[in-house]
């Protein structure tokens, strides 16, 4: 169901996103996707219409200057399909001004590829990477047309304004389409004044993801015969080669010099993404492009990391939770605005990972990065972490304080850890 209560928006919108998709489609057969910007009065009769099934929405805070249709600059709208394809030649952006008089309408057409749960996500993006809004629609691929579904999944949203504590932060921003195993990784990365945005095909990203978690298992067994003393490091050291090896795999030679050339300036990273949680952003290596790894390269986690899905909006207030059992809930059963521990006790991917639990109100969420919910979370990290919020450190400091800690007792795992929420986040007063 729509998700408006949660959209991010200063005063009063500008326009609205409306977005509309078939719920049911045959697989090899097309589809429309119809999208439209309507202004803020027009929408308004729009959407109390009918109920809208099968749908989510949700604002993410902009990173575009002003709001669309107030002063006339034009908004780029972005579609992210898994589970459908665009058809060759069919373009993933359009660039649209919204019209005083009538409302701007675009049509994608997709290809149904993937039987089961498939689903689009719909951005506008103003003039940064941050979308001013987001809506999420979902759709089932079926192998026959033999079914009684009938009518449009319908979305509506607000296009609010920008977020500055989020537009203002370096970026990498990861639009990623899926079907038929294989990904394409529509990237931006964002230090500063630069941007450089590319593409990376992932032929077979389930085999990547394989390949990571095994070396980071392998990482972990490195020390396993070694003095205490000398365990971290070694560990340490067999995880920065996993991480500079994943870096050139899914950085160009562009991005691994940008983010070397503006090192100084990486503190806060936040990565911005559609729903990509697979991939461990966190032990990418920042070193200079065509060097070995050495000791003095940080981990990208290193900089206080924080995650941001699009269609959910983080609150800028979270609890902490009052015990060790309420911490690791299942995605599908934590409370609105909570800290969420996933990964141990058997939660976890199982339970829908991450991107489920932000789905169902979580404020932040802590989840064991590489490991597909299967190992424990480090008890040092998690306890670092929350002392760090109770303390009234934003999440992106408790973050990158918490890897400290976890990385001076030993640790070193604890890099992979991956945290989901606004990275200007506090928890409330006792």
């Amino acid at each position: 169901m729509p998700q408006d209560g949660r959209v991010v928006a200063e005063g009063a919108a500008a326009a609205h996103l409306q977005a509309e998709l078939t719920p049911i489609v045959t697989v090899g057969s097309t589809t429309t996707l119809t999208v439209r910007l309507v202004r803020a009065d027009a929408a308004a009769a729009t959407t109390s219409e009918s109920p809208a099934p099968r749908i989510e929405g949700g604002g993410s805070g902009g990173s575009g200057r002003g709001e669309v249709g107030s002063t006339g600059r034009p908004v780029t709208v972005t579609v992210v399909p898994r589970g459908l394809r665009f058809l060759v030649g069919g373009r993933r952006s359009r660039q649209v001004r919204l019209s005083a008089t009538a409302p701007a309408e675009i049509r994608f057409s997709m290809l149904a590829v993937d039987r089961g749960p498939a689903e689009v996500t719909v951005l506008v993006r103003g003039e940064g990477e941050l979308p001013l809004a987001t809506a999420r629609l979902t759709s089932e691929v079926v192998a026959s047309d033999d079914h009684d579904q009938a009518g449009l999944a319908r979305a509506s949203v607000r296009i609010g304004t920008a977020d500055p504590l989020i537009a203002s932060r370096p970026t990498l921003r990861v639009d990623e389409e899926h079907a038929r195993g294989r990904s394409i990784l529509h990237v931006a990365l964002c230090v500063g004044p630069e941007v450089h945005r590319f593409r990376v095909r992932l032929a077979d990203k389930s085999r990547l993801v394989q390949d990571v978690r095994d070396s980071l298992a392998r990482a972990k067994d490195v020390g396993a015969e070694l003095p205490v003393a000398e365990r971290a490091g070694a560990v340490e050291q067999a995880l920065r080669e996993v991480g500079a090896r994943f870096a050139d795999r899914v950085l160009d030679r562009r991005a691994r010099d940008l983010l070397w050339s503006r090192r100084a300036d990486l503190d806060g990273f936040v990565v911005q993404t559609t729903g990509e949680t697979e991939l461990p952003w966190e032990l990418l290596v920042v070193r200079r492009p065509g060097t070995a790894p050495s000791d003095a390269d940080p981990f990208l986690g290193q900089f206080g990391l924080t995650r941001w899905l699009y269609d959910v909006a983080p609150p800028a207030a979270v609890r902490l939770s009052t015990t060790d059992a309420s911490a690791r809930r299942p995605a599908t059963t934590i409370a609105s605005a909570s800290v969420v521990a996933l990964g141990s006790g058997g939660s976890g991917a199982a339970d829908g990972g991450a991107a489920d639990a932000m789905r169902n109100g979580a404020g932040v969420v802590v989840e064991c990065g590489g490991s597909g919910g299967r190992s424990a979370l480090s008890e040092t990290f998690l306890a670092a972490f929350s002392a760090e919020l109770a303390d009234g450190s934003p999440v992106d400091r408790a973050s990158r304080l918490a890897r400290e800690a976890a990385r001076a007792a030993g640790e070193a795992c604890a890099l992979a850890y991956a945290v989901y929420g606004h990275p200007d986040a506090r928890a409330l007063a006792a």
